[in-house]
Parts: C-alpha cells; structure tokens; sequence
C-alpha cells in the first residue's frame, strides 16, 4: 500500500469526479487514503456518491470556500508521508503511482512534484509557468521571457526533457510531502481560486525547495470541469482569474513595483472588456464584477 493521501476538492463537478475516482480505485497499488473536500455543492448529488464510492473519505465544508479552502480541509486529514493535491477533472493511469511514489522517495531533493498533463486527443497542457513580475504580466511579453530570455522555461524545451524545473506548477496535480507542506504553511485561501498554486510554488522558491515536472509520468486534464458550468460560473471563474492576479501582486510585488503591476492588469483588462462589452454577455459580467473590485475592494 503506497504511504500516499489524495485530496480532491469538488463543487458540482460530479460526472468528472465520478471518472476521476474510477480511475484511483483501478491502479495497481492500493492508496492509503482518498479524500474529497465537497465544497458546499448543495445539489443533492452527494449522498449518491457517499453509497458509490464508500472506500473515500467524504469531507463535507459548510461553504464554498474556493480551491485553498477545499485543500486546507482535506490536507488536515492527511497522516501519509505523501500528499497529492489532485483536480477532480483528471484522470490517472492505471500503473502511474506504481512507480511515481518510489521514484520520488528516491529523489528527495525534489518538493512539489507534477507530471505532464494531456487533454483527452493527447495534447500537452503544459502544466506549468514562469512567475509573475512585472515585465511578463501581458501576454505577448510573457511569450517573449519564456522563449528568448529564459528558454529554459519555454514550452518546446520543457516538454522534451524528462525532468524539468519550472518556476510554478500547476495545482491540478501536486505531489508534495506533508512535513514540506507543513512547512510552506498549506495553501494560502486568501485566493479563492486561480494563483494559489503559483503563490505555494512561489513561497517554495523562498524556501529553496525545487519545483519539478516529471515528464516520463502522465496523467489526462479535462479543463474546466467546475469552472465553466453555466454563464454565471464562467462570469465568476473568468472574473477571478484577474482578481488573483491583483491578489497576487499585492502579496509578493516588491513596494515599487505593485502600482505599476496593478496598473498593467487593470488597464489591459479594462480596455478589453470596454470594447468586447457590447459583444458578449460574459464579458458584461466580467465588467461589472471588476468594476466592482477596482473600485471597491482592491487594497
């Protein structure tokens, strides 16, 4: 039996979690333990679910309190050497953790562990980034960094070695002892959702700890399986993604540099979503809920 908890945080996302934890209960060695935080989905699925998969630990939270939260609740369960972070919209192989486990135990220099990430036709999700600064906040720029000025971290080259060393990975897997996790202090719930695991990657780095992709291991990522749902979620989800992004700039932009870091993620976002207004109903909605934060609540 793999000394090895998973936690999963859910919200609604059943018919992918369902598949998600067909695929744990088929692999070839026994998982101590899995849980799945149920972050308040209220929808009347999750009694179902308690009798289909009785071998997981339910761990039901009165609220919806974003990605972190769901994590945080499930990690305190956790008494396993390993801990994986894991999203419910993947799937994992038959024989992956098979040889994961002991090729990471063998490897102890390596601190938060993730694997390639394909969508269902194969393609490569490139689970992973450089960090935010700066210079790399808008697009184009980001592009340029990752394939000129730092090549070790572009995409092509990422991809083609077994073992790469990315600034952050993506939380939809994340490998990690549990004396290391305590140590980073879990994941940090002020994101609700979006830059939790770019914010855990960057306070390893703080810490010396490395960040690894292990690309000889796979699993499949099915993007989107609570965040696109309906318009109202995809207004939510979208509206987030720029919200942490100015979250994030507050936490860890050094003094001189946060207006400017604010500047840039407001005034691109602000001239899109102004042009694309009268076009998109998401786009109002997105427009609304930001107008609200930038001139609300942004400190």
């Amino acid at each position: 039996m793999l000394d090895l908890t998973i936690v999963i945080v859910n919200y609604r996302c059943w018919n992918m979690l369902s598949k998600c934890l067909e695929s744990l209960a088929k692999q070839t060695v026994k998982i101590k333990k899995v849980i799945v935080t149920d972050n308040f989905s209220n929808d009347g699925m999750l009694r179902s679910f308690k009798e289909k998969f009785s071998w997981v630990h339910w761990q039901e939270e009165p609220t919806n309190g974003g990605f972190s939260y769901g994590c945080n609740a499930g990690a305190r369960l956790a008494e396993t050497k390993w801990v994986l972070f894991l999203n419910p919209d993947t799937e994992i192989p038959e024989t992956c953790f098979e040889s994961l486990i002991p090729y990471c135990d063998e490897n102890f220099d390596y601190k938060l562990i993730s694997i390639k990430q394909v969508n269902s036709d194969g393609k490569d999700c490139f689970p992973y980034g450089v960090f935010p600064n700066t210079f790399n906040l808008l697009g184009p720029l980001r592009s340029f960094e990752r394939n000129i000025i730092r090549r070790s971290q572009s995409k092509k080259i990422m991809g083609a070695t077994s073992v790469g060393y990315p600034d952050w990975i993506s939380g939809a897997f994340v490998l990690i002892r549990l004396e290391d996790f305590k140590k980073l202090g879990s994941w940090d719930d002020f994101f609700w959702m979006y830059y939790e695991d770019i914010d855990l990657s960057k306070r390893a780095a703080n810490l010396g700890m490395k960040r690894v992709l292990l690309n000889n291991w796979y699993c499949i990522h099915n993007h989107g399986g609570a965040s696109r749902k309906n318009i109202d979620t995809t207004i939510l989800t979208k509206s987030e993604v720029l919200i942490s992004s100015h979250k994030y700039i507050k936490k860890h932009f050094a003094l001189i540099t946060k207006p400017i870091a604010h500047g840039l993620v407001f005034g691109s976002s602000f001239l899109e979503l102004s042009v694309l207004f009268l076009f998109s109903k998401v786009k109002r909605g997105m427009f609304k809920k930001l107008l609200g934060y930038w001139f609300g609540a942004k400190a």
